[in-house]
């Protein structure tokens, strides 16, 4: 597996990062410090922690799971996308149970390695500049959303965990293939609004959500569309009250 595909993504959490319980059972059963085995290890499970909004260690069944995952030679970028679509699909059919076991996200990622493979065979001469290109896109992304934190550090603590917690993994993205970063981008966004939402002081969200569902109203008259509308809206109100940027490639 190319050594690119195992960067570890850094520690994960709200502001102040998660602590990694000592002594997590795979590093010392199973492999030494330092090794690009154990950093595949930390970045899925960081990735899930931050994606779940609260510190998470692998159960020996999701473990085995991971492993069987390097093993087989899955890039990390086929398991970030898999996981961060998972979550992504579960909030926009608003289920609120949340995922517990890395095993709701194997068809995801096996579907992803699929993927990855299939674009490595038809990969052209022009993919190290599109790379590049996309690695340039992300890190102004990742700049703008450390931007919004920064402005809502003080009177919004909550919200600016959120940006800093889902930033982190957009920086991380740029180690994944830029055909596929699209999709994750896509997936970390949802979680970007749907936290950020949740994180809001409550007269901050009432207003927000009064007037989205307002504008609603008399925009659409189906309930359906009017419900469509006010998650439009609202979505869009949210983003300007945070200075939130799109996370996309093309802006």
């Amino acid at each position: 597996m190319p050594k690119s595909e195992h960067c570890g993504s850094g520690r994960v959490g709200r502001r102040v990062d998660f602590v990694r319980p000592r002594g997590a059972r795979y590093t010392h059963l199973v492999v030494s410090e330092n090794t690009p085995e154990l950093d595949y290890y930390r970045a899925v499970e960081d990735l899930f922690s931050s994606l779940r909004g609260v510190p998470h260690l692998l159960s020996p069944k999701d473990f085995q799971l991971l492993r069987s995952w390097w093993k087989d030679e899955v890039p990390l970028s086929a398991v970030r996308t898999g996981v961060a679509e998972v979550f992504a699909r579960r909030r926009e059919r608003g289920e609120t149970e949340p995922v517990v076991s890395l095993s709701y996200c194997r068809h995801a990622v096996a579907s992803h390695a699929k993927r990855v493979a299939e674009m490595r065979v038809g990969a052209g001469a022009d993919s190290s500049s599109n790379t590049a290109s996309t690695r340039e896109t992300i890190g102004h992304l990742a700049d703008r959303l450390d931007a919004a934190a920064d402005r809502v550090r003080v009177e919004r603590p909550r919200a600016a965990a959120v940006i800093d917690r889902i930033n982190r993994e957009v920086r991380a993205a740029a180690d994944i293939d830029s055909r596929l970063v699209e999709e994750h981008l896509y997936a970390l966004e949802t979680s970007l609004l749907v936290d950020c939402l949740d994180a809001l002081e409550g007269n901050d969200r009432r207003r927000l959500e009064d007037r989205a569902l307002a504008e609603a109203e008399s925009v659409a008259v189906d309930p359906e569309a009017r419900e469509r509308a006010f998650r439009a809206l609202r979505d869009r109100l949210l983003r300007t009250l945070l200075d939130l940027p799109r996370l996309e490639i093309d802006q």
